[in-house]
């Protein structure tokens, strides 16, 4: 039992040095490099008591931080449990009961988990989303173009269990080191099941499109975004890609090597400020992929929720107004603006269009929150405009 009470133990070292603002993976990292004792199997060990204390949220607040890692444990597992079997055996007897059950065992009710219900989108089923912090989400890949056939034969060769969600999208445990399988961004793309939707719009409209349309990323960070786009417009389209960060833009240009997107153009440019762009309505399409609070991803961060203060909503809608506001004066008439977040919070989604709304010279076309809290992926949302 003394084994699995050291687990505890430096379970609770992590989480009470963990800092606002540091992602717990890379938390984990340093903890792990400072204590060589722990072999793979503790690492992993630790590492999931961690991410479980997490996923409760803001539930079990009045109890000591040992009894919530073990609590936690109990939620998040739906097999028998070798740390709940020694410190808690009367859970471990119940871990294949339903979540939901679970929790009303344990006095939780879903606004314990995630308490800024007032701050969803109306179109969110709350207890739904709340109590899927409590799974893991999967590891999802883009097959590009022309790759299926590899990619399933590489996977089966390497006994990877797989599962097809879409035509090109699979799904795999979370823990799948794929890049000792595949190639990755030539074969495949490690991309959310619902990053991968948020063009669907366009896929009814190409034959509206020029045949080299002109398309700005905007916000493109690494560039998931525009390699979606590359693959949906089979290569036929003349791309820039922006982004405030210039380090992340040299990120996105070894991944676009990686790709096989050659001809493009970069530029490192402030969107907030309307006076480091100027007007040209140039392109054919514009992809604004805002910076949020990121929300509907919090189930794969869940130090994320447990830090998070709802005042920072506001600082990002101001900055998503702005770019939003900057970006959509670039397209041209007939052309399709994009504005995605993945976030769930109605201030950063359906107040954003409703202000993007005010210009009467873009038409709103369609809107929708992409729902993965029943899948175990991200929950996104995708608004598109167009110049009129």
């Amino acid at each position: 039992m003394s084994y699995f009470h050291s687990h505890i133990t430096s379970a609770i070292k992590i989480i009470e040095t963990a800092k606002q603002g540091e992602p717990l993976m890379h938390h984990l990292k340093r903890s792990f490099a400072a204590n060589k004792k722990f072999g793979s199997k503790d690492r992993k060990s630790i590492t999931s008591l961690c991410y479980n204390y997490y996923r409760l949220g803001n539930a079990l607040k009045n109890k000591i931080t040992e009894e919530r890692i073990i609590i936690a444990t109990f939620l998040c597992s739906n097999t028998s449990n070798k740390v709940l079997e020694a410190l808690a055996p009367d859970l471990n007897e119940q871990i294949h009961l339903p979540i939901q059950e679970k929790c009303v065992l344990q006095g939780i009710n879903p606004k314990h988990i995630f308490p800024f219900l007032e701050e969803l989108g109306a179109d969110i089923d709350f207890d739904n989303f709340a109590y899927s912090f409590l799974k893991q989400p999967l590891f999802f890949l883009r097959i590009r173009v022309g790759k299926k056939e590899i990619v399933y034969v590489k996977l089966k060769n390497a006994n990877i269990v797989f599962e097809v969600i879409a035509d090109n999208c699979i799904a795999l445990p979370q823990t799948t080191k794929i890049d000792e399988i595949l190639i990755l961004n030539k074969e495949v793309v490690v991309q959310d099941y619902n990053s991968q939707r948020v063009f669907n719009y366009i896929k009814n409209e190409i034959n509206i499109l020029p045949k080299l349309p002109k398309v700005w990323d905007c916000c493109a960070a690494s560039g998931g975004k525009s390699i979606l786009i590359f693959d949906i417009l089979k290569g036929n389209i003349d791309l820039k890609v922006s982004d405030i960060r210039p380090s992340i833009l040299n990120n996105l240009k070894a991944r676009f090597k990686d790709a096989g997107i050659k001809n493009y153009h970069t530029s490192s440019v402030d969107m907030s400020k309307c006076e480091n762009i100027s007007i040209k309505k140039e392109y054919d399409i514009i992809i604004c992929d805002a910076p949020c609070t990121g929300s509907g991803t919090w189930a794969r961060t869940p130090e994320q929720l447990a830090f998070f203060n709802k005042k920072s909503i506001i600082e990002f809608v101001a900055l998503q107004k702005s770019i939003a506001s900057n970006a959509i004066q670039q397209l041209k008439k007939g052309g399709l603006f994009f504005y995605i977040t993945c976030s769930v919070f109605k201030k950063e989604n359906e107040e954003v269009v409703e202000y993007l709304q005010q210009n009467e010279n873009f038409n709103l076309l369609h809107k929708e929150y992409l729902k993965g809290y029943d899948m175990q992926a991200d929950t996104m949302f995708v608004a598109v405009f167009t110049c009129l």
